[in-house]
């Protein structure tokens, strides 16, 4: 059920997003043990001009502000050291995937409580 959810301006250089959030997905599994098939992995693109840090605004994402933006959503049940491993998991595959500065990532990590999520057809209990 983990979903990773991405956001950024778009880039001034073409890069793999594509590639990327495979990437990021294979990671994840790799270092969580939670198999890649219930991953999901999603990159959307603010508009040009749509972020600031402060009062300024960027058309383009750049590597010293404006971080990218990650919201981590995954069930209540996971140990503080499991988190933290997926934590460093996505920061470390974004940064590798896009020669991207790890310093200029933010990770916001939610908990989705038992009989609080809706998935498969059911309300789900854990």
């Amino acid at each position: 059920m983990p979903f990773i959810h991405i956001k950024s301006l778009p880039f001034k250089e073409p890069v793999d997003i594509s590639g990327a959030i495979r990437n990021i997905a294979i990671n994840f599994s790799a270092a969580t043990n939670v198999e890649l098939m219930h991953i999901h992995t999603t990159w959307e693109f603010y508009n040009p001009g749509h972020y600031a840090k402060g009062s300024e605004t960027h058309e383009f994402q750049n590597r010293s502000s404006c971080p990218i933006i990650v919201d981590l959503l995954t069930p209540d049940f996971n140990s503080t050291e499991i988190i933290e491993t997926m934590l460093e998991s996505i920061a470390n595959s974004i940064s590798e995937s896009l020669d991207f500065p790890i310093n200029n990532i933010f990770i916001n990590h939610r908990q989705a409580k038992s009989e609080m999520v809706f998935d498969d057809g059911e309300v789900v209990k854990w």
